[in-house]
């Protein structure tokens, strides 16, 4: 019992840490389009864009 709950403690820290990770790289990832793109792009298409690789964010780094 004592195993279990560790590891869903652990796995919760887990998901917690890459929620917020995915949070800053969304932001990052919108300043770098918001530098490349015209304003219509930054309003309709750029923060959908920007959030959908900031959850994949692992994908994107290597």
């Amino acid at each position: 019992m004592e195993s279990s709950n560790f590891l869903s403690n652990v796995g919760g820290c887990l998901l917690y840490l890459y929620g917020i990770i995915s949070q800053i790289m969304t932001i990052v990832f919108f300043i770098g389009y918001c530098r490349t793109d015209s304003i219509l792009e930054i309003i309709f298409i750029d923060g959908i864009i920007s959030e959908a690789k900031g959850l994949l964010w692992i994908f994107f780094i290597w």
